[in-house]
């Protein structure tokens, strides 16, 4: 808490402990197609579906750029693992390549002369691994318009868009084409819809330098035909394959006619960012205490005008939307709160946190002056390239609305942030998002950003957080995501003095705590501060509506209460390697009769290979790990659950263990004893990677960093295992805060 920095007495809490012990790497063998995974009963009769389909697409062809196209294979549900991806009929011998993952299936580039050999192939292949993919695909059909706009009614996404000078704001994915030749086409395909008037470019960009110590901003919006968007669009769409651009487009009848033109590969619509507005009442008096050590949080919203908190301000961005269109109410009450939310609701018990603030103006109130996303994105780019280094969490409380078929796919606006916050390293604290009239109640962008801490709401009950706050949407999120992460109490007092509710108001309490542990730990990384965060809460298991609960019991995520021990680290693991964590002594403390009592909690957070296409099998890479002891055999023993994911059958196990969540937590409570055969625990991991063929391949084999924290708890609070891990790990151990030592009492 803040007010121990500057107590002269001798901490009550332990420091969270770092280990320092290597782990030792196994290397691990993959498996080729058997005949065993032939689905004989399937073969004969999808043979002659799927030849019979090719045929009738190869004679009626979709739109064609540089005489290739899409395909789309969908598997059966028995067939969504990774092991079946059915390399065995697309490849070289077809003139075909799988290029992206669909939903339940794969985008397959074509050639269209190259049909009649995949029809040949299909029909006739005796080859095992040619069988195994028949046999194991349900249908294959060309991208259609409804492929593109992913199953939503054209009329209604028109209606959703923000309405421009010339039409309405679209984001256009172009289409993952290996080919040159054909991303070329699918660029003047494009150039010539401009002329034509169909749709316009909108140029977006922000550059920001730093002199005479202030921050000053050049931002430029040009909607010209052919302009330097296209252009632009262009040199990275040859470069990486995948690229998207945000097009103005000037009718309902453009927009069905740039989904069928083979240019897309999906389209949504640009909506506004918004923040809940409340009536703004009397500010009370708050003296700030104002010493420069206080962390900060970088607080993207409406601004902030309250003059009491300007000592408070370590930094101004240069506005996005000006103060007159600026939401600064919304700004005003999630900058106060940031800065100490205690302070406003003595009435609840929270940590004594404050901070200082960054204050980025990027959000309009309702009606006013809504930015493009990709100009909002561009602007959010350049701010973070300039704060970065100083600040490391990014309080967000804002979002877009969603619809019903929007849950299926990552939002541009939540990928677009995880792409800057893994490219700088920052942690951005992202609410979940409030139930609109419109709208289905589940995530709203950008609380499906995978980097992000995203807040859900919670009620009091009391002092302390109950159940879930109904104002509030809930999770998961899309593709198997487990959001929100958090929750907190989401009706609050803030400046104006007057109660509101919503997400926007939770999300600063776990910014300011997220910005405390930066502080205070000696090798922070924003995936480490995630980690610890969530394995603090205080739910056993994920819940959709408040994620893992609340992350603050009395005493910081980065203390250790008598009782208690925890262990933290980070790792960098490459793809078919198994690795162990060895020799983590078991307190004794926790052991009678030869069984393990107490509780243990061990939570990892990866930062993953993602889909640069944002829509099915976002993940395209997993983590497995485990807590394991000696078994009476050769098998360990899994203390902290089954790894089920990796024998469930793959759809199960997307839907009921969030296989390709790149956060595991496993929790549990020994109150019967389990038996032990041994008196050390290991930790294992591994990362598992799928859809490669997405990725250049030096992307597929760059090692995945990994954060790791383990917390032991003793079956009686007064059992000091604290000291028994660290006169055990002796050398692998050392404190993981900053100015404090590691007490070893014998």
């Amino acid at each position: 808490m803040a007010q121990e920095r500057n107590a002269g007495e001798r901490p009550v809490l332990n420091p969270a402990l770092r280990l320092m012990r290597e782990a030792v790497p196994k290397p691990v063998t993959g498996r080729s197609p058997t005949e065993a995974q032939v689905h004989i009963e399937r073969l004969d009769r999808q043979r002659e579906t799927l030849s019979t389909t090719i045929a009738a697409i190869r004679a009626t062809p979709p739109r064609l750029h540089a005489g290739r196209l899409h395909l789309r294979a969908r598997m059966y549900d028995d067939s969504l693992a990774p092991t079946y991806l059915p390399r065995g009929i697309f490849g070289a011998k077809t003139h075909t390549h799988i290029v992206a993952p669909i939903r339940d299936g794969y985008l397959i580039e074509a050639t269209l002369e190259g049909l009649d050999a995949l029809s040949n192939e299909i029909a006739d292949s005796d080859a095992v691994d040619a069988r195994v993919a028949i046999s194991r695909i349900q249908e294959i059909q060309s991208q259609t318009t409804t492929s593109v706009f992913h199953g939503r009614d054209a009329n209604i996404l028109w209606d959703r868009a923000i309405v421009g000078d010339a039409g309405s704001l679209f984001t256009v994915w172009l289409p993952p084409f290996v080919n040159v030749a054909a991303r070329d086409s699918v660029i003047a395909e494009l150039a010539s819809m401009e002329r034509e008037g169909a749709i316009q470019s909108v140029f977006a960009t922000v550059s920001m330098t730093r002199g005479s110590g202030q921050d000053t901003a050049i931002l430029h919006v040009s909607r010209q035909a052919e302009s330097a968007s296209l252009a632009q669009v262009a040199r990275e769409y040859r470069t990486k394959r995948v690229a998207k651009l945000t097009l103005v487009v000037a009718s309902a009848d453009a927009l069905t006619q740039l989904a069928a033109s083979g240019a897309s590969y999906r389209i949504d619509p640009v909506v506004p960012l918004r923040a809940q507005m409340f009536p703004q009442g009397s500010d009370p008096d708050r003296p700030v205490p104002q010493e420069d050590w206080h962390p900060v949080v970088a607080v993207v919203d409406g601004g902030m005008t309250a003059r009491s908190y300007e000592p408070m301000e370590a930094w101004r961005a240069p506005s996005l939307v000006s103060d007159v269109d600026a939401n600064t109410i919304h700004g005003n009450r999630v900058s106060s709160l940031a800065i100490h939310g205690y302070a406003w609701n003595s009435h609840l018990r929270l940590p004594e946190l404050v901070c200082r603030i960054g204050t980025v103006q990027a959000i309009a109130k309702d009606g006013r002056g809504h930015e493009s996303r990709e100009r909002f994105l561009s602007y959010l780019r350049e701010v973070v390239k300039v704060h970065a280094s100083e600040c490391k969490v990014w309080n967000m409380s804002f979002n877009e609305p969603t619809f019903p078929g929007d849950e299926e796919m990552v939002s541009d606006l939540g990928h677009g942030i995880r792409s800057i916050a893994r490219e700088y390293g920052i942690l951005p604290v992202v609410s979940v998002g409030n139930i609109a009239e419109q709208g289905h109640g589940r995530i709203c962008p950008p609380g499906d950003c995978e980097a992000s801490l995203t807040v859900g709401g919670r009620v009091a009950m009391d002092d302390v957080p109950d159940a879930h706050c109904p104002v509030c949407v809930v999770g998961p999120g899309p593709d198997g995501m487990l959001k929100p992460d958090l929750s907190w109490f989401s009706t609050l007092r803030a400046v104006g003095g007057t109660p509101a509710t919503g997400s926007s108001f939770a999300t600063p309490l776990v910014a300011s705590l997220a910005a405390h542990a930066f502080q205070a730990l000696k090798n922070p990384t924003p995936d480490l501060v995630k980690a610890l965060l969530i394995n603090s809460a205080d739910q056993e298991s994920f819940d959709g509506k408040i994620g893992w609960g609340t992350p603050w019991q009395d005493v910081t995520p980065w203390s250790c209460p008598l009782g208690t021990v925890t262990l933290v680290w980070t790792a960098t693991l490459s793809k078919g390697q198994a690795y162990y964590w060895n020799d983590i002594p078991i307190p004794p403390e926790m052991v009678r009769d030869g069984k393990l009592y107490g509780r243990a909690s061990l939570t990892a957070v990866l930062a993953p290979l993602v889909s640069e296409l944002a829509s099915a099998n976002y993940f395209s890479s997993r983590l497995e790990v485990a807590l394991q002891t000696p078994g009476s055999g050769t098998s360990p023993i899994n203390l902290l659950g089954t790894m089920r994911e990796s024998v469930t059958r793959e759809r199960d196990a997307r839907a009921e263990l969030a296989k390709w969540h790149p956060v595991r937590r496993h929790s549990k409570s020994f109150k019967r004893g389990r038996t032990l055969y041994g008196d050390t625990m290991r930790v294992y991991a591994r990362v598992f990677i799928r859809d490669a063929y997405q990725f250049e391949q030096e992307d597929v084999d760059q090692p995945q960093q990994v954060a790791f924290v383990l917390t032991l708890t003793a079956p009686t609070p007064n059992d000091d295992i604290y000291s028994s891990m660290t006169a055990r790990l002796g050398a692998y151990v050392e404190s993981a805060v900053l100015e404090q030592e590691i007490d070893v009492r014998m």
